[in-house]
C-alpha cells in the first residue's frame, strides 16, 4: 500500500495517532475505574490526561488529513483514509467523553453493579486491540489478507461481547425494584457512553475493511 514518500508519511502519522488513541483510552479506563472505586481526585487527574492525548490525537489527525489532500495515496483510496483517521479519531473522543460524563454528572452506581460496569467497560476497551493489529497489518507488504480479514472479525466479536455485557446490565438495572426510575436513567446514559467506544472501533474496522477490499479489485 505504500508507493511513496508521501504515503510512507501519512502511515507513519496514522501509526502515531493510533498510539495517542490507545494512550487515551487505557487513561479513560483507569480513569474509571478510580470513579467507580469511589476515589473521585484520582478520577480528575487521569481525566485530564484524557483531554490532554485527546488533544493530542486531535492535532495528528489533522495532519494526517492535510497530507492526504496534498497528494498521497490513490484517490480512490483517499476518501476512504479520511474516513478511516476520522472514526479512529472518535474513537479518542469518546473516551474523552465518558469521561467527561463522570466527572460533569457524577452517576451514582449502586455497589451490586460495580463489578458488572468495570466489565463493561473492560469488554467495550477490549475491542481496540484486534483494530490495532489490523491497523498494524494493513499497511504491512507481507501482511496476509486472510488474517487482516481475521482480525477484523475478531473485532466485530468483541464488540459482540459488549453488547452482550450491555443489554444484561440495562436489563438488571430496569427490573430494579430498588432504583427509582430517574436512576435508572441516568445509569443506562452512562452505559451509553462505555458502548460507544466498542461502537465506534467497529465503525472504523468497516472502514479498514472497505479499503482491503478495493486493494483486491
Amino acid at each position: 500500500m505504500l508507493g511513496n514518500k508521501k504515503e510512507k508519511e501519512v502511515k507513519d502519522l496514522i501509526m502515531e495517532h493510533l498510539k495517542k488513541v490507545e494512550e487515551t483510552l487505557d487513561n479513560m479506563f483507569t480513569a474509571s475505574e478510580h470513579y467507580i472505586n469511589g476515589e473521585s481526585e484520582c478520577a480528575r487527574n487521569e481525566s485530564y490526561q484524557v483531554h490532554l492525548l485527546e488533544t493530542e490525537a486531535d492535532t495528528k489527525r489533522r495532519e494526517v488529513i492535510e497530507k492526504l489532500y496534498l497528494g498521497a495515496f490513490m484517490p480512490i483510496l483517499r476518501d476512504d483514509l479520511v474516513r478511516l483517521i476520522a472514526h479512529q479519531d472518535k474513537i479518542a473522543d469518546r473516551a474523552e467523553s465518558c469521561c467527561d460524563f463522570c466527572l460533569s454528572q457524577r452517576p451514582r452506581l449502586p455497589d451490586e453493579y460495580k463489578d458488572k460496569f468495570l466489565e463493561l467497560l473492560k469488554a467495550s476497551v477490549d475491542t481496540y486491540k484486534p483494530y490495532k493489529e489490523a491497523i498494524e497489518h494493513m499497511f504491512d507488504p507481507k501482511s496476509d489478507y486472510k488474517n487482516l480479514k481475521q482480525q477484523i472479525k475478531e473485532v466485530n466479536t468483541k464488540e459482540e461481547i459488549a453488547d452482550t455485557v450491555e443489554w444484561q446490565l440495562t436489563k438488571d438495572i430496569f427490573a430494579s425494584e430498588k432504583i427509582d426510575l430517574a436512576h435508572k436513567m441516568h445509569l443506562h446514559e452512562y452505559i451509553f457512553h462505555i458502548v460507544s467506544i466498542s461502537d465506534v472501533i467497529e465503525d472504523a474496522a468497516d472502514d479498514i475493511d472497505r479499503i482491503i477490499v478495493k486493494q483486491q479489485v
